[in-house]
């Protein structure tokens, strides 16, 4: 599977990584400097086989494994009222993070990555059961469809999204190195690996046969990622970031309908395209 996968390439990550700094020199003085970031993503997910069940607005449980579906992210438009207005700029699907550094090429971090995703309307290969009046006609009240790798539509009247959103606070070790720096000149350029893990939240809205529930943020599953990316040094303080990044997240304690019996499950790959800002805190010698 996907995440098992991905857990293997974490972990021969951090080998290689900690094999490295078992070569290099100690530096002669260690950097104490923090820094914070902030920016904002696009990303991309794999299929998902996502199991749901509960309780349809008539009472009837419904228990539905839909296979292979496919997703998308859900971008906020530009708008200044947004982006730039304090309590609207954390709709967007936006990175935060802060570092500190404990040698010349290594730094410790952590943050929060603020995905978005929504499953597509879309025809899926299904298993399980569901009341008829949730799919068919009202007056077929006590009915109860079935299916074993048959077709379902999840279109009107159903959702599932993690719109506020599929939340990874992440916990990572970085490695930089740099690939340009003029002598007397503030302006470098970096390029940082990182591996890391940590704790997924999300805040799911889920809606089935026209009732909507929209779950407040819960700790849903664990997740793990490696990134690689640049930082151009533009100051001694300020520089500017892009990434990409590449995870896997499980999910078991998914919320659909509150903290009730009701609940999904599924495992996503991820592909995440960042961008942001950076400011450097402490030591405000030139970055080397």
């Amino acid at each position: 599977m996907f995440f098992g996968r991905l857990t293997w390439v974490c972990l021969c990550l951090i080998g290689a990584i900690s094999a490295q700094a078992q070569l290099e020199m100690p530096p002669k003085e260690v950097e104490s400097d923090w820094y914070i970031t902030w920016g904002y993503n696009r990303s991309m997910y794999t299929p998902s086989t996502v199991h749901m069940w509960g309780t349809g607005p008539t009472g009837q449980a419904f228990d539905v494994t839909l296979h292979d579906v496919t997703s998308k992210d859900m971008p906020e438009r530009f708008q200044a009222k947004v982006y730039f207005h304090p309590g609207l700029f954390t709709i967007p699907q936006f990175n935060a993070r802060f570092g500190k550094r404990i040698s010349d090429r290594w730094v410790v971090s952590a943050g929060w990555d603020h995905m978005k995703y929504k499953l597509e309307k879309q025809w899926a290969q299904a298993d399980g059961f569901a009341a008829a009046t949730d799919f068919i006609d009202e007056s077929m009240d006590g009915v109860e469809l079935a299916w074993a790798g048959d077709s379902l539509y999840w279109g009107s009247g159903f959702n599932f999204e993690h719109s506020d959103g599929m939340n990874f606070v992440r916990f990572s070790l970085e490695h930089e190195q740099a690939l340009w720096a003029p002598a007397g000149r503030e302006f470098s350029l970096r390029m940082f690996e990182a591996a890391g893990a940590g704790v997924v939240v999300c805040s799911t809205d889920f809606r089935w046969a026209g009732e909507r529930y929209k779950n407040p943020q819960h700790i849903s599953g664990l997740g793990m990622s490696v990134l690689a990316g640049f930082r151009a040094n533009v100051h001694r303080r300020f520089f500017i970031q892009t990434s990409a990044q590449f995870g896997a997240v499980t999910l078991p304690w998914i919320r659909v309908q509150g903290p009730t019996d009701a609940g999904a499950t599924q495992q996503i790959g991820f592909a995440e395209a960042a961008f942001a800002l950076g400011y450097r805190i402490g030591d405000s010698r030139r970055p080397h």
